[in-house]
């Protein structure tokens, strides 16, 4: 049908004007009755697509881009745009072969270019995407770009030009809030909790409403022990998107670890009931099952899970991992200890962060030729007389959870958890000595005056936790590294340092999901028992140096002796005797540890030589702790 020119022009002169209001209804109307009358037009059966598309109609969009290249065969922008159409559809590799044509046809179409990416991207061809976004940049550099070559980059565990890149973003296009979380899911994958908070939070400031910032808030809350900032942050995610899984699996498991089990079963229940296998569900059913008599369906649940999911995708492979962990404990209590050594030891492997083995070697190496006997004698040291702090430290799951929770039964003390502020001040010493030499050396160049000032840093820390308590513990387990720095700050300080069989804890560590790249030597045995071989040859060194007063608690004669050993940690902490400290599990804090929930429950001796029921697995550990 033929239609005078001037018409079909004011035609879509209308249709042009109704898209600039955003009135797409009234636009597909105009482009409608345009394809019917001028149905030969290419490029008007595009413009139908496209406004199909806006509006969401993916399926007549697609008929509108096939007619268009039907009509007009090497119309780039017309097999972009169906790409486009059918990647939306959930056809990843038709959108990819129709973008490959686009770009045959216009080398230089850069939404082509950025859009192949994004479809390679979501097929795990993750190399090929990579290629295709720094092609894009090449041709015209945008902010979205960088974002998605950061998150293809984080895919390939590219973990440093993965922050580059959405840094890259931000500089371009400060109000990225998607790049500012995805951001913070970097610093959590590396273990810098702090780091992924603040961008969290920076995401939230951008948009207040986006639910999966709250989620991920919760998320580092949990970690860090905040249990009712995490709650909170979970009832966000859920007021902004009702419904949402994760959020409400993060409140069951934080309710779980406040000790509320009938509160967090009742959030549970609804969503196993909906039958969906998710990881953040099967977590918290995992903590849970105990309680609900279900561990047989929590370990189908996991096993369900982990067959389906695909573990090479790095911002889901904490999940991934945190599963095999939670399918190793389900195994171990029910005394399946070969089948339960498999899943611990796979989910170790898949980390994929390594030990430093020679570079812990050298901090050793310096820590004990900087803190000789001599230099101890002479070194500046602090006057402020402060008995306040109690540091209890040693290797991790050697105790230092249970002996700071029978303390903190006490009440003239309060139990501080693992504060980072001891190893924070010691990587901190050469920029507030403007000094190039790194700790432990430039320990040697501190004075009295800047000892009294981290020290008090250090107390105005401990005061804005604990108010008015009489002592205050520290039971960051790794400063053992730094009692040569801790004795220069406090001189008078306890110390307690907790000791465990080493394959006992050793094994216990290797059964733990650490995290953050402090923790690495435990994801291997070999590193495990090398690395208590130098904490081992530390500690006999700061035993032979320093004055400091120190204790040695052994955790077998703690479970042995619970009354004389809480006696005599009393006493070295010149308390009085308290029958509390005896019941510390009716204690009621949260320790946020992987012991939160030992602690809870009075002294058990079923850990001790727990080892024995993984003989057949530890060789390698057994040889580098007998230095073979």
């Amino acid at each position: 049908m033929k239609l005078d020119g001037t018409l079909l022009d004011f035609m879509k002169t209308e249709a042009r004007k109704s898209l600039r209001r955003k009135r797409l209804p009234e636009a597909l109307s105009y482009y409608q009755r345009i394809c019917d009358i001028d149905a030969d037009n290419a490029t008007s059966w595009w413009m139908l697509g496209n406004v199909n598309g806006w509006l969401g109609n993916m399926k007549e969009a697609e008929a509108a881009f096939n007619k268009a290249l039907a009509l007009q065969p090497d119309y780039a922008d017309a097999h972009c745009s169906l790409g486009n159409a059918l990647y939306s559809q959930g056809k990843a590799q038709e959108a990819v072969e129709c973008y490959n044509t686009a770009l045959k046809l216009t080398p230089d179409h850069a939404e082509a270019r950025v859009n192949l990416g994004t479809a390679l991207h979501f097929l795990g061809r993750s190399d090929e995407a990579e290629q295709s976004y720094r092609s894009s940049i090449n041709q015209r550099p945008k902010a979205m770009t960088y974002y998605n070559l950061a998150n293809t980059l984080f895919r390939q565990g590219k973990v440093d030009e993965a922050i580059e890149n959405y840094e890259e973003a931000l500089a371009m296009q400060p109000s990225l809030f998607p790049a500012r979380n995805n951001l913070g899911n970097v610093m959590m994958y590396l273990g810098r909790f702090d780091d992924a908070m603040s961008h969290y939070r920076q995401a939230l400031e951008l948009k207040p409403d986006f639910a999966l910032g709250h989620y991920n808030l919760g998320n580092i809350l949990e970690l860090q022990g905040r249990l009712e900032e995490a709650l909170a942050s979970y009832h966000e995610a859920l007021r902004h998107k009702p419904g949402q899984i994760k959020a409400a699996a993060g409140q069951a498991s934080v309710l779980e670890k406040l000790g509320r089990y009938q509160e967090a079963v009742a959030v549970l229940e609804p969503l196993l009931e909906q039958g969906k296998d998710e990881p953040g569900i099967a977590i918290a059913f995992a903590s849970l099952c105990r309680h609900m008599g279900r561990c047989d369906d929590a370990v189908a649940m996991i096993k369900r899970l982990l067959a389906s999911m695909d573990g090479s995708v790095a911002w889901r492979r904490h999940e991934y991992v945190a599963l095999h962990f939670c399918l190793g404990r389900l195994l171990d209590a029910r005394g399946l200890y070969d089948e339960a050594f498999e899943y611990y030891h796979r989910g170790n492997q898949l980390k994929g962060l390594h030990f430093d083995r020679a570079r812990h070697d050298r901090l050793i190496d310096s820590l004990i030729t900087t803190y000789s006997r001599a230099f101890v004698q002479g070194a500046a040291k602090a006057d402020h007389g402060s008995e306040r702090p109690v540091f209890i430290l040693g290797m991790p799951r050697s105790g230092t959870s249970l002996v700071e929770q029978i303390l903190a039964s006490h009440p003239a003390v309060f139990g501080g958890g693992e504060l980072q502020v001891i190893p924070r001040m010691a990587m901190s010493l050469p920029r507030r000595l403007k000094s190039d030499t790194p700790f432990p050396e430039c320990a040697a160049s501190l004075t009295p005056e800047l000892c009294n000032q981290l020290a008090q840093e250090y107390l105005d820390n401990l005061m804005a936790i604990s108010g008015d308590a009489r002592h205050v513990t520290d039971k960051m387990p790794s400063n053992f590294l730094y009692l040569g720095l801790i004795s220069q700050l406090f001189p008078g300080a306890r110390v307690i340092h907790c000791v465990r069989d080493p394959m006992d804890t050793c094994l216990s560590c290797y059964f733990q999901d650490l995290v953050g790249t402090e923790n690495t030597y435990c994801y291997d045995l070999q590193d495990l028992g090398l690395y208590y071989r130098q904490y081992e040859r530390l500690m006999a060194h700061w035993r032979e140096v320093l004055d400091i007063p120190m204790l040695e608690v052994s955790y077998e004669a703690l479970v042995s002796d619970q009354a004389g050993q809480t006696r005599q940690l009393l006493e070295f902490c010149g308390l009085p005797w308290d029958e509390q400290c005896l019941r510390f599990n009716e204690t009621e804090r949260f320790s946020a540890t992987a012991s939160y929930d030992q602690v809870r429950r009075p002294l058990y001796s079923q850990s001790v030589e727990r080892w024995r029921h993984y003989a057949a697995h530890l060789g390698p550990l057994q040889k580098a702790l007998a230095g073979e």
